[in-house]
């Protein structure tokens, strides 16, 4: 949540009603945030059940607590509960009667096929991520015959 808050950082809010929001991101991109439905317009929020920075500004613009967001399945309460009863182990897989058509079936690995083309050597950033730019060293001219700075072997008046 921490690194989501780190993403909208310096968005501006403004309020449409007292649970709908909309969000101004720093290159102008316009989120739209509804609390009371756990919605927001980067889809991030519902399909992830955690809040995206769009709706943890939302949530601050109307002192709501962040945790309130989180969806039920993320909280210790429903892990503790998905596990309190007993689990009984799977029995002997030798065991269970498999239909004939199936057992004389065979499966074979997918028919695919390697792109055409180089393949890539510089993996494509994330979302949120910037490439650093490259440092260029400076390296001074160093002639190949005489092997002296400033200079190169088409420029050289040193005698060999």
């Amino acid at each position: 949540m921490t690194s989501n808050m780190a993403t909208v950082k310096g968005s501006k809010i403004h309020s449409v009603s007292s649970w709908c929001t909309s969000i101004v991101g720093k290159f102008e991109a316009k989120d739209q945030v509804m609390l009371n439905e756990k919605k927001c317009s980067c889809k991030y929020f519902e399909n992830i059940k955690i809040p995206c920075g769009h709706a943890m500004i939302a949530a601050d613009g109307i002192g709501l607590p962040h945790i309130t967001l989180v969806g039920h399945c993320y909280k210790t309460t429903t892990w503790r509960d998905t596990y309190a009863g007993a689990i009984y182990p799977e029995g002997n897989p030798r065991d269970v009667d498999i239909p004939e058509d199936v057992r004389e079936c065979s499966l074979l690995p997918p028919l695919t096929k390697r792109p055409a083309g180089r393949r890539r050597k510089n993996r494509i950033p994330s979302t949120g991520e910037f490439p650093v730019p490259k440092k260029k060293k400076l390296v001074p001219n160093k002639c190949g015959r005489c092997r002296c700075e400033g200079h190169n072997r088409t420029n050289c008046t040193n005698p060999i």
